[in-house]
């Protein structure tokens, strides 16, 4: 999990530093980053049984969204270092932010974040590439070449 969340990190970064040199970065994109950024978020919330510090589509700077981005990534690695392999399958409930009720193991959680951050970066990609600008390599293999990951 360490190594997903790893990659996570690494791949917001590459789309990040993508995004902040663009001459009026495309808004789909900023704001599918604060998305990525807020689930991040909300779902440390769930799990650590705190209040989410979002809305699933929260309207941030560029800048607030990197910062937000290293907050999680650093509240997701210190609240790894006290778990075991057999943390991983402790079932998780909790409440969507409509209300409905879910229940999932934290391993399932994570898994999550990382698979559902790759997808709104790729989004960010194409919209990157719409923009005019080539797109940063947020693939796995790739990080794990560069020993990003």
């Amino acid at each position: 999990m360490r190594r997903l969340l790893a990659f996570d990190d690494w791949a917001n970064g590459q789309v990040m530093r993508a995004l902040v040199p663009l001459d009026g970065a495309p808004p789909a994109a900023v704001a599918l980053m604060a998305h990525v950024m807020a689930a991040k978020r909300i779902w440390f919330a769930r799990v650590t049984l705190g209040t989410p510090p979002f809305t699933v589509h929260p309207d941030l700077t560029l800048p607030a969204i990197v910062e937000h981005l290293r907050l999680a990534h650093e509240e997701w690695l210190r609240y790894l270092d006290d778990l075991t392999d057999a943390d991983l399958e402790r079932e998780v409930h909790y409440a969507t932010m409509r209300g409905d009720r879910f229940s999932n193991t934290l391993g399932d959680i994570l898994t999550h974040l990382g698979l559902h951050g790759q997808h709104h970066r790729g989004q960010c990609c194409t919209a990157i590439r719409a923009a005019g600008a080539v797109p940063p390599g947020i693939d796995f293999i790739t990080a794990a070449r560069t020993g990003a990951v």
